[in-house]
């Protein structure tokens, strides 16, 4: 199936399936808890931001301007990378490992996988085609966890399947995660940093 512009957001490659934990269980307080929003309210943020920015996106990729390829990376770095937080997207993707690391570790590992992200992403903005897009209902996972699906509808009749994962913090509603067809993106990182550790603290061999 051609590459779309869309998927490249997961980095589509052969990513090995791995389990990433799910937010902390919220306890059930009748009538609601403490800070409670109504499930739509909570949902329908995240979803009204992912479509303002995929259409943001496009309209920058119809005018051509993405072919250049110094201004695809100045744009998505101003107007499309403030959608992501990166920080929180490490941690994932550094799992347990991240307590033990220091704030320079931190920030080299963070600044690896933002620019694997963003150079990924701009190197593909001319592969979209203007398929339509179908959003579906968003899934709340936790108090601050919303999860909401797209499909790029493709001309074979068999659309591709994306899933963006918001959490709410202190700067609000950013995305943490993407999949495409189920493949993660925190799991593919998840996957390159063990592979890194392995390689690293695997003991040499002399002839």
């Amino acid at each position: 199936m051609k590459a779309n512009l869309l998927a490249v957001f997961t980095l589509l490659v052969s990513i090995t399936s791995l389990n990433v934990t799910a937010a902390p269980y919220q306890p059930y307080y009748p009538g609601g808890y403490p800070g409670y929003a109504p499930y739509q309210t909570r949902t329908s943020e995240p979803a009204a931001i992912l479509k303002a920015g995929i259409s943001k996106l496009t309209k920058f990729i119809k005018s051509g301007a993405a072919k250049d390829q110094a201004r695809a990376m100045q744009f998505i770095q101003t107007q499309i990378a403030p959608y992501f937080d990166f920080e929180y997207m490490t941690r994932w993707a550094a799992g347990p490992a991240w307590r033990r690391m220091s704030p320079e570790q931190r920030a080299t590992m963070q600044q690896q996988l933002t620019t694997s992200f963003l150079n990924t992403l701009a190197q593909k903005l001319t592969t979209y085609s203007d398929q339509p897009i179908r959003y579906f209902t968003p899934r709340g996972q936790g108090r601050d966890d919303v999860s909401v699906r797209a499909w790029i509808m493709q001309p074979t009749g068999i659309p591709t399947k994306l899933e963006f994962r918001f959490y709410k913090g202190k700067d609000g509603w950013k995305i943490f995660d993407v999949k495409a067809e189920g493949n993660s993106a925190v799991v593919y990182y998840r996957k390159q940093f063990r592979e890194m550790l392995y390689n690293t603290n695997r003991p040499r061999r002399y002839n």
